[in-house]
């Protein structure tokens, strides 16, 4: 347990020294202008994400986002765990039943030995799929800490609009006729 808390601190040390803190100036034709490099940081939010699930949505403030990864874990984890139970229990009545000895009793009277050799390559290969699909929401739940810092300063407007409307429009040439078409327009 103390391991993963010595580990979960060093992540946080070294996402928050990550985090840039040079302001730099610029001079142009004496007019001094003042860039912020110090914005909200993917790398921070991507390392955070990876040391705890969740605190990189934290670092984003999409809290909303939270509880549904740890729903998404809470489901995975049940499911390992349920299936790793029951691959262990016809794993083991699998080995008793075809090994034969005088003292084995027979743990799964009710199934036949071609039926719990399926059933525990069945929990196996679930309880191992599961696993993959836990990893997967790690990976995926960093990502979406990544690009949600991305996304963090981004403008949006409520003016984001496309208008399609008729048009009509003269023609160059020797006679005057309009040409009629589709025109449209887009706000942002």
């Amino acid at each position: 347990m103390y391991k993963y808390l010595i580990i979960i601190s060093l992540l946080l040390i070294i996402a928050s020294s990550i985090k840039a803190q040079d302001t730099g100036k610029l001079d142009v034709e004496g007019i001094e202008i003042h860039q912020d490099t110090s914005s909200h940081s993917p790398k921070l939010a991507g390392l955070l994400s990876l040391g705890l699930p969740g605190l990189g949505q934290a670092y984003n403030k999409k809290y909303w986002k939270i509880p549904i990864i740890y729903a998404g874990f809470t489901g995975l984890t049940y499911l390992v765990i349920d299936n790793h139970k029951n691959y262990i229990e016809f794993r083991d009545a699998y080995i008793a039943r075809i090994e034969d000895t005088p003292g084995n009793e027979d743990l799964l009277p009710q199934y036949t030995t071609e039926n719990i050799r399926v059933l525990k390559n069945l929990y196996w290969k679930d309880r191992d799929f599961y696993i993959i699909m836990t990893i997967t929401l790690y990976a995926i739940q960093a990502l979406d800490a990544v690009v949600d810092a991305h996304f963090f300063a981004y403008d949006m407007s409520n003016d984001l609009s496309i208008r399609i409307k008729p048009s009509i429009e003269p023609t160059l040439g020797t006679y005057q006729t309009n040409a009629t078409g589709i025109g449209v327009s887009l706000n942002f």
